[in-house]
């Protein structure tokens, strides 16, 4: 990653490619019955560039002024929510997409041979991807990496995606890219707004049993105050709930990306490192560069990520 301008370098990281690439093997971002897997990273990020030079010697100069000592760049990690939300609803496009085969009859022996698990998107259809570098610098070439895509009924090239808006299937079954946490929410029953609605009717206020229970001198008042509180108190679910009815609820929270981890790299210490666990292996990664007098210049960068351990998604 070169040139970090002061309005940032956005780009997407997909570690089961990367590491495909690189051990010559095939990674995915689930276990082979859709559970998603978390991989722990150890993410190095360098003011330098391949070749080893530092801020003040990689910087661009044509801006007529020198770096100044207040100089920062900060790489920012953003990924899809590790929640019940996200594990169940890729175990269960996992068993959709197995059922989808199994009803047209296709065989395993008649799918591809790194066609086990869904590979996924980011955040839209037909994402780009990062590229490792060599010690040269240069990108490595690799191989082909396909995302997976759904057939439906009115649309055949339906990809899945970790973040980004959804797609209201009250009145569209058709989409470049489909939101799982979203789309599994779609597909199940909602808890109510108000969880015990009908709690507001009893108990009554006379009632003989809490009067035995509370003993006869407790005053009907203080009765009233009580069940009106146990009644309100608590009943609401405390997450964003769905609205199916409503066309436009396509945004949702868990459609939004979350940060991950980030690290400041200084004039001082050119070099910041984090730890951080990246569900399905997949991130948006974002460098920026600033000073106070945000001068326009491109000092280097590069990213190193050492991948620690791969675990399931507990949810």
């Amino acid at each position: 990653m070169t040139a970090l301008a002061s309005g940032g370098v956005t780009g997407n990281l997909n570690l089961p490619k990367d590491l495909s690439l690189l051990n010559r093997r095939g990674y995915a971002s689930t276990t082979r019955k859709g559970v998603p897997l978390v991989f722990r990273c150890k993410v190095d990020f360098y003011m330098h560039n391949e070749d080893g030079l530092g801020p003040s010697s990689a910087a661009d100069t044509s801006a007529g002024s020198g770096l100044g000592s207040d100089l920062q760049a900060i790489l920012k990690v953003d990924g899809c929510q590790s929640n019940w939300v996200m594990r169940n609803a890729a175990v269960k496009f996992h068993a959709a997409r197995e059922n989808m085969y199994k009803r047209l009859g296709m065989k395993k022996a008649n799918r591809g041979a790194y066609a086990h698990e869904i590979r996924y998107n980011y955040d839209s259809n037909t994402d780009s991807w990062l590229v490792p570098i060599d010690g040269d610098g240069d990108a490595f070439t690799g191989g082909t990496w396909d995302v997976t895509k759904m057939v439906a009924e009115s649309d055949e090239d339906i990809e899945l995606k970790l973040v980004g808006s959804g797609l209201n299937e009250d009145s569209s079954v058709s989409a470049d890219a489909l939101q799982i946490g979203h789309s599994y929410l779609m597909s199940r029953r909602q808890v109510d707004a108000d969880s015990n609605l009908s709690a507001d009717d009893t108990p009554a206020d006379r009632s003989i049993l809490n009067e035995w229970l509370q003993g006869y001198d407790t005053p009907s008042s203080t009765l009233d105050a009580v069940t009106t509180r146990a009644s309100d108190e608590q009943d609401n679910p405390p997450y964003e709930l769905i609205a199916i009815s409503d066309s436009g609820d396509i945004n949702h929270d868990i459609t939004e990306p979350v940060e991950l981890g980030r690290a400041v790299a200084g004039f001082g210490n050119a070099y910041g490192s984090m730890v951080v666990d990246i569900p399905f292996g997949l991130a948006n990664m974002r460098a920026r560069v600033f000073d106070a007098a945000d001068t326009a210049l491109n000092p280097s960068g590069l990213v190193c990520v050492e991948v620690l351990d791969i675990f399931e998604m507990q949810g």
